[in-house]
């Protein structure tokens, strides 16, 4: 690869416009994006928003208290969001986000190790992330690396399939196109980055 210029802590906004996420992929637990049910097994006792479980609908009296990981607005409207989670009759208890992300998410993603190298055509998505981004064109509201090369040509691996989901993390990625809202890398290889820069 031909490397044309080095630029350090990048954040680009993109002229293109975001695309939307198709929802039809699940996200997992410990993936970036992911909201909603956590089994709380032999993690550390969590962190909680509020110290009494919410309750929107009567509950059955021997109902096991839920934890759910969720955007801090939704749990302020709870009754709003409730049955999104399918949680409206259960008492619930929400897990705060430093938690989640400092010690619940990091335990869980050791356990189950995500993939080491990632390849696909195109990937459609809210959030990308991986140490290693390499692609022809990113299209991005936002991107964020400590280190971006311009290179020439294709991306190097074989292409898989397109990915449409909210969230793609790897140790490493390989795709021709990215749209995304957000892309997150250590290190980027670009061919073009569509952006205000």
């Amino acid at each position: 690869m031909k490397r044309l210029f080095i630029v350090a802590a990048l954040t680009a906004t993109v002229a293109a416009p975001a695309f939307a996420a198709d929802v039809g992929v699940s996200v997992n637990v410990g993936q970036p994006g992911f909201y909603g049910r956590i089994d709380i097994g032999n993690a550390p006792p969590p962190q909680l928003i509020y110290s009494q479980p919410v309750v929107i609908e009567q509950a059955p009296a021997n109902a096991a208290p839920v934890y759910l990981y969720v955007p801090a607005y939704q749990t302020k409207e709870w009754r709003k969001y409730c049955r999104k989670y399918a949680a409206c009759s259960e008492p619930v208890y929400f897990v705060q986000q430093t938690w989640y992300e400092g010690v619940y998410a990091p335990r869980y993603r050791h356990a189950r190790p995500q993939p080491q190298i990632l390849y696909a055509h195109d990937i459609h998505s809210d959030v990308v992330r991986a140490g290693v981004i390499r692609a022809h064109d990113i299209h991005a509201e936002n991107v964020h690396a400590r280190v971006v090369y311009r290179v020439d040509g294709e991306p190097g691996g074989p292409h898989g399939e397109d990915i449409h989901a909210p969230a793609v993390g790897a140790s490493e990625i390989d795709a021709h196109d990215i749209h995304a809202r957000v892309v997150e890398a250590d290190t980027l290889y670009v061919h073009d980055l569509h952006s205000d820069r």
